[in-house]
């Protein structure tokens, strides 16, 4: 009879629109897990449409999210579905199905790793293999806990520094004072090449290798870029479209490939160009160009 009554739920649940979200990787915060199929949204009607969407469990808990769109796709905001993800302790592989039940009010069924559907809510974890943040109470109770011990582990920690520094201090002011410093004008240029108004970035002169891949300056590779391969969003500075660009991270260099030649190719990009890289987001740059052309006219 239960088979019965769920093979009818899932009967019912055909008629209306829906889409559904696989778990498949510890960033489950990102953008990309954020967004709302392209053929989902082109068949929601627009007395259905509105930018703030109801999130509803079936033991009845509910949650409000707000809806954005950037130049490809419309997406929920981190602020409801980071919600939406904590209080159901949602993680890697598992499944949640989304049903339109009309003015952008959603049923959701969520799976475990086992394929069995989760029925009654879950405890929120304590602490979130994702973002490693712990309640506040649990910090006390760890801080009471562990006090003595973390006090007598500082006192030798901080005795042994001082038998060290006795030791090789001298050694480490003359290194100290025989390795040159930077002015702070260097400094100051260093900075202003790095980041600018707030947001970091690079520049490249565009060759004919770069129209087929493009490596990225070492500085900029170590300061911002995580040290492992990830997909970044590139946005043109005009909103002319937006592109997945694949960044492969090795030992020796860095370089955006797969998806990097169709954005040159659509951009589009030539030879000579002088490209800025904006990183507006941790995962998203936006690309602004000087075409060699343009530049060749002012030296004239």
């Amino acid at each position: 009879m239960g088979w019965n009554r769920g093979f009818g739920r899932v009967k019912d649940e055909r008629k209306n629109l829906s889409f559904f979200k696989i778990f498949q990787s510890a960033d489950l915060f990102s953008e990309s897990m954020r967004a709302m199929p392209y053929n989902f949204m082109k068949n929601i009607s627009k007395e259905d449409f509105s930018y703030k969407m109801v999130i509803r469990a079936q033991w009845g808990s509910s949650w409000e999210v707000d809806i954005s769109m950037n130049p490809r796709f419309y997406y929920m905001e981190k602020s409801g579905w980071n919600q939406f993800v904590t209080d159901n302790a949602l993680g890697e592989n598992e499944f949640v199905t989304f049903t339109h039940k009309g003015l952008m009010r959603f049923n959701v069924n969520i799976y475990g790793k086992n394929g069995k559907e989760i029925v009654t809510p879950r405890k929120p974890h304590t602490t979130t293999p994702f973002s490693g943040i712990k309640k506040e109470e649990d910090v006390k109770k760890e801080d009471e806990s562990m006090g003595v011990g973390v006090e007598i582990e500082v006192q030798k920690k901080k005795r042994a520094v001082e038998v060290g520094e006795s030791s090789r201090g001298a050694a480490l002011k003359k290194k100290k004072a025989e390795k040159p410093k930077p002015s702070n004008k260097k400094k100051k240029k260093m900075k202003r090449k790095k980041v600018k108004n707030g947001v970091p970035e690079f520049e490249i002169t565009i060759t004919n290798s770069y129209l087929k891949f493009l490596a990225i300056p070492k500085k900029f590779e170590e300061a911002y870029i995580p040290d492992e391969s990830k997909v970044y969003m590139i946005h043109h500075s005009e909103g002319k479209g937006s592109w997945e660009v694949f960044c492969l991270v090795r030992q020796t260099r860095t370089i955006f490939s797969s998806g990097w030649c169709r954005l040159a190719r659509e951009y589009p990009l030539s030879v000579g160009d002088r490209c800025t890289f904006h990183l507006v987001k941790p995962d998203e740059f936006v690309l602004t160009t000087k075409k060699a052309r343009e530049e060749i006219t002012v030296i004239e």
